[in-house]
């Protein structure tokens, strides 16, 4: 359905018109002959698979079918302003679909005001398990002084060494 969407696209101005996902509103797919057909009368509300966010690329393919109209290629879908990016991720970016992770930097901030070291490490946590952090290692990079500010708290508990000095790196 999926292929063959992109060459109707091709071969029918008027297909251009639609996102893959609002395709079906104005196109019928013939399952025998594995080709969609202009809808006659009616219309029909598209369905597409739903893709968890830890599926990487699928998902970020999937949001990407929700905006871009009259696609002819993978690489299409892959095209803003005449600019082909290597990644659906990438392109997500291009488009502006992508927050850029500032709500979970500043929760982590404001939660460093009254947390304790193990509780923001747990706060991270369940951001990249149940949010859409967008760039984990950025987040990691913008925050690591606040999610390790007491690891030498407790290394100079746990090995009874209150001289201990650790180094940034």
């Amino acid at each position: 359905m999926f292929t063959q969407w992109m060459e109707s696209t091709t071969k029918y101005e008027n297909a251009r018109e639609l996102s893959y996902t609002d395709f079906p509103t104005k196109w019928v797919w013939h399952s025998q002959s594995k080709t969609w057909k202009r809808r006659k009368s009616g219309k029909c509300i598209g369905h597409i698979f739903y893709v968890h966010p830890s599926s990487g690329e699928r998902f970020y393919h999937r949001i990407l079918l929700h905006i871009v109209k009259g696609a002819q290629s993978f690489e299409d879908i892959r095209t803003v302003n005449g600019v082909t990016y290597e990644t659906y991720k990438a392109t997500c970016y291009a488009l502006g679909l992508l927050d850029k992770d500032e709500e979970w930097h500043e929760a982590i901030v404001q939660a460093a005001q009254w947390s304790t070291g193990s509780q923001l490490r747990q706060l991270v946590v369940t951001f990249l398990l149940f949010c859409e952090v967008s760039d984990p290692l950025k987040l990691w990079e913008n925050n690591w002084d606040l999610l390790s500010e007491d690891i030498m708290y407790r290394q100079q508990k746990l090995l009874n060494f209150p001289k201990l000095r650790l180094t940034e790196a």
